[in-house]
């Protein structure tokens, strides 16, 4: 019978630490990034390697993708900016920049990024005027 009596006690105690399990992880929890800004995150890991900011350079490997919001809706191919840096993304070789060599920006970001971190990247890239 003792068994009985500590029922409820025991489902007091479970509610009870369910609760503050509940709390301490909410806690925890950031508020999720807008696009822009985890496209910025996701430049920042694999891109500024070899593309700087700076229109003057330093140029490592690839072109500065400063003003690249505005070459991407004024394209020569008249795609839309999104369109035209998607395409330069996952198909980096499809134009090559004057004086750059084709061939050396991976050609997996199609298949390497979820489609979420492919828009964010390109919401980032499109607002750099």
């Amino acid at each position: 019978m003792s068994g009985q009596r500590d029922l409820p006690k025991h489902l007091r105690f479970s509610s009870i630490c369910l609760m503050i399990i509940a709390v301490i992880s909410g806690c925890n929890q950031t508020a999720p990034l807008d696009s822009t800004t985890e496209g910025q995150r996701i430049y920042t890991i694999y891109c500024s390697g070899c593309h700087s900011l700076d229109p003057a350079g330093p140029t490592v490997l690839g072109p500065p993708l400063a003003g690249i919001g505005n070459r991407a809706t004024n394209n020569r191919e008249g795609m839309s900016a999104t369109e035209w840096l998607r395409r330069e993304i996952i198909d980096p070789d499809a134009v090559v920049a004057p004086g750059y060599t084709a061939g050396l920006m991976p050609r997996t970001y199609g298949t390497d990024f979820r489609p979420a971190q492919l828009e964010a990247l390109i919401a980032y890239l499109a607002s750099l005027e």
